[in-house]
C-alpha cells in the first residue's frame, strides 16, 4: 500500500490492508443475481452476427465491454459495425455470454477483447487465434499490467486516459487488418480520439493539483487504482476489485474510522453496482454519495442511487469521464 508521507502516514499504514482487499479470480458465474436494468439491447450495430453482417455489408466488429467498444467505435466512424456484446445494464464484470457466442465471433471479421479481465475473453481469444477470418485484437497488448494497492496484476487500465491511447492505437492497428482500404482514415480517427483522450487527462491532472483532499472513497468494487499510478490519490474501498467481492464489518468500520479522520465528506460507487454499501457507509458517516463510472455499465435513465444522474445507453469513454467522473471526483476532493 503507497501511504503519503507526513501526518497522515500512520492512518495510512494502520489500514494498509483497506486500499486492497484481495480481489476474487474472475470466473464464469456471477453473483450478483438480476440485474433490474439489464435488457437484451445491445449498443452498436443493427443485432446481425454475420461477416461483413453489419449495416450495408460493413465488416462486423465484436467488443466485449463499453470502454472498448467506443474505441472501437470512434477509430471506425462509419466504415466498420462496432458491437458492445455486453447487454445494455448489465456490469462488463460480471456478464457472461450464453451459450454459442464464441460461434457468432466465429462470423464476425474482428473480435477486441481485454487481457485478463473475464475467462470467457481469453477463452474465446485463444479459440479464435486459429481463425484466419477473425481478427482477434488485444486492446491492452503494450500494456504492462502493476501490483495496485488494490490488486496484484490490476488490469483496468482503461482508467487511465494516457494508457488508453495505446489501447486505441491497438484498435486501429486491428481495424486496418481487417479493412486495409479504410488505414489511413483508422490511423487519422485515432490520433484524433487520442488528443480528446490527452485532454480528459490534462483537465484530471488540473483537478488533483487543485484539490484540498488526496483520499476517495469508494464503496463498490474498486476499479480506480489506476488512478493512483497516475494521478497519485489514496483510494480506499471496503469491498475488492470484483463487483462479487464482498465486505466484512471490520473492513466497513475501518472505512468508516478513516473518512472521519480525514474529514472526507463523500462516498463514491459505481454506477452499474447496487448502492447499499455505499449509502450505508455515507449514513453512518453522514456524508453523501456520489456516482463513479469504470465505463462497464450503459445505463440508459438513471442509476440504482444516481439521484439528478441520467445517463443515456450510448454514452463513450469520454461521455462517461466528463459527465460522471471528473464532476464527482472535483467535489469529492474539494477541487472546485
Amino acid at each position: 500500500m503507497k501511504t503519503n508521507d507526513g501526518a497522515g502516514s500512520d492512518v495510512l499504514s494502520r489500514r494498509a490492508a483497506l486500499a486492497g482487499t484481495a480481489g476474487v479470480a474472475f470466473g464464469l458465474a456471477g453473483c450478483l443475481g438480476e440485474d433490474p436494468q439489464a435488457t437484451d439491447e445491445r449498443n452498436g450495430g443493427d443485432g446481425g452476427n454475420g461477416r461483413g453482417g453489419g449495416e450495408d455489408d460493413r465488416p462486423t466488429v465484436f467488443a466485449t465491454m463499453p470502454a472498448v467498444w467506443d474505441f472501437v467505435r470512434q477509430v471506425a466512424d462509419d466504415h466498420i459495425d462496432a458491437i458492445d456484446l455486453v447487454p445494455v445494464g448489465e456490469h462488463g464484470h460480471d456478464w457472461n455470454p450464453e451459450p454459442g457466442t464464441v460461434g457468432d465471433l466465429e462470423s464476425a471479421d474482428g473480435f477486441v477483447y481485454l487481457r485478463d479481465f473475464s475467462s470467457w475473453q481469453d477463452n474465446a481469444a485463444d479459440q479464435l487465434a486459429d481463425d484466419d477470418d477473425t481478427v482477434v485484437i488485444e486492446a491492452s497488448a503494450g500494456i504492462d499490467f502493476f501490483d495496485s494497492p488494490a490488486e496484484d496484476n490490476d488490469e483496468h487500465w482503461w482508467m487511465d486516459p494516457i494508457e488508453c491511447q495505446t489501447g486505441v492505437d491497438n484498435v486501429a492497428d486491428g481495424l486496418a487488418e481487417i479493412d486495409p482500404d479504410n488505414a489511413e482514415a483508422y490511423t487519422e480517427n485515432a490520433a484524433e480520439f487520442n488528443q480528446e483522450l490527452q485532454e480528459l487527462h490534462e483537465d484530471f491532472e488540473a483537478i488533483v493539483e487543485r484539490a484540498e483532499l488526496n483520499e476517495l472513497v469508494v464503496g463498490t468494487h474498486d476499479s480506480f487504482q489506476w488512478w493512483n499510478r497516475r494521478y497519485d490519490l489514496d483510494i480506499y474501498s471496503p469491498v475488492g476489485t470484483s463487483p462479487d467481492d464482498a465486505a466484512s464489518p471490520g473492513d466497513v468500520q475501518e472505512i468508516e474510522e478513516l473518512i472521519q479522520d480525514f474529514g472526507i465528506g463523500h462516498v463514491l460507487y459505481d454506477v452499474g453496482e447496487p448502492g447499499q454499501l455505499a449509502e450505508s457507509l455515507a449514513d453512518e458517516t453522514e456524508t453523501t454519495v456520489l456516482p463513479l463510472s469504470p465505463i462497464e455499465t450503459q445505463i440508459d435513465g438513471t442509476p440504482p442511487i444516481g439521484g439528478d444522474l441520467v445517463m443515456e445507453s450510448d454514452w463513450g469513454y469520454v461521455d462517461h469521464f466528463r459527465e460522471i467522473n471528473l464532476p464527482s471526483i472535483e467535489t469529492a476532493l474539494r477541487a472546485e
